[in-house]
């Protein structure tokens, strides 16, 4: 009995005369009979593109991001040191609250002695006019209870002293570091204001040259890498690393790959970066 072969596709000729076929292979010479070579070129050079495109608008994503954080760095460091001069301020200031708390205390102190002595004086006075021994002793006592009551006064005012003394030592440490401080922050914003301005150039011309790359993006990818710039910054892009995403490693399927070398904007499904090629890759 002969073998009876089955037919490897089936084919139709349409009014126009281009020949429809089920056969994937077939489909693939018919595309390559129809296209000339030119076509091949313009296809690797649109892969080029995309890829350098998209490359180049994360490079200068990364240095809008950088530059950014260089401006945003100004405000803190002055923020820090008016805090640190605020530290030292404070310290200045109980050093010389400490000082006035002393020199109160050691007046005080003096008052109560004066009056003490003024007091003995007094009591002294009365001893010629006693009339009695008894009246006499006892005078002689309160005198001699005073005196003692004196002698403590006199060495609380001694230690009262000492203590401005010593409080005035550390006044000078303390008027230091405040002046420090005040240089310190003056230098910092002196250079804060030179450095905004030299800044502000350099984002003006990122962003320049920022504009005239994403006019190089195909219309359909626009507005997927808008969404993901306005979403993610810096960050909505990343170069594929092998068969993974650059930016969380997280591997991607092959049909994405294949998306890529296609010139496709392929977003990762892990992340949701905007992926691109390699320079390597593109180039291969």
């Amino acid at each position: 009995m002969p073998r009876r072969f089955k037919p490897l596709f089936l084919s139709a000729t349409i009014p126009t005369g281009t020949v429809v076929t089920h056969n994937p292979h077939a489909q693939r010479l018919a595309m390559a009979a129809d296209a000339p070579s030119v076509a091949l070129g313009k296809f690797a050079m649109s892969l080029n593109i995309t890829a350098i495109t998209l490359r180049t608008l994360h490079r200068i994503h990364q240095q809008l991001a950088d530059l950014t954080d260089q401006i945003s760095a100004g405000p803190r460091q002055i923020t820090g040191r008016t805090k640190h001069l605020e530290g030292a301020e404070a310290k200045l200031t109980i050093v010389q609250n400490d000082i006035k708390k002393a020199k109160l205390l050691a007046d005080q102190k003096q008052l109560q002695l004066r009056s003490a002595e003024s007091k003995l004086v007094d009591l002294e006075s009365k001893l010629n006019a006693c009339k009695t021994n008894r009246e006499y002793q006892t005078l002689r006592d309160q005198i001699a209870a005073d005196r003692m009551a004196t002698s403590v006064l006199e060495g609380e005012i001694l230690e009262a002293l000492e203590l401005i003394d010593g409080i005035r030592k550390t006044l000078p440490v303390a008027e230091a570091e405040v002046a420090s401080a005040k240089k310190l922050l003056a230098d910092v914003k002196s250079r804060v204001n030179t450095e905004a301005a030299t800044l502000d150039s350099h984002v003006a011309t990122v962003k320049l040259e920022l504009d005239g790359v994403e006019r190089d993006l195909p219309a359909d990818s626009r507005e997927s890498y808008q969404r993901m710039i306005k979403s993610k910054g810096a960050d909505a892009m990343a170069a594929v690393d092998g068969q993974s995403c650059g930016g969380c490693f997280q591997q991607i399927t092959g049909n994405m790959v294949a998306e890529l070398k296609m010139s496709r904007v392929v977003a990762c499904r892990s992340c949701g970066r905007l992926l691109y090629l390699p320079e390597s890759s593109s180039g291969s």
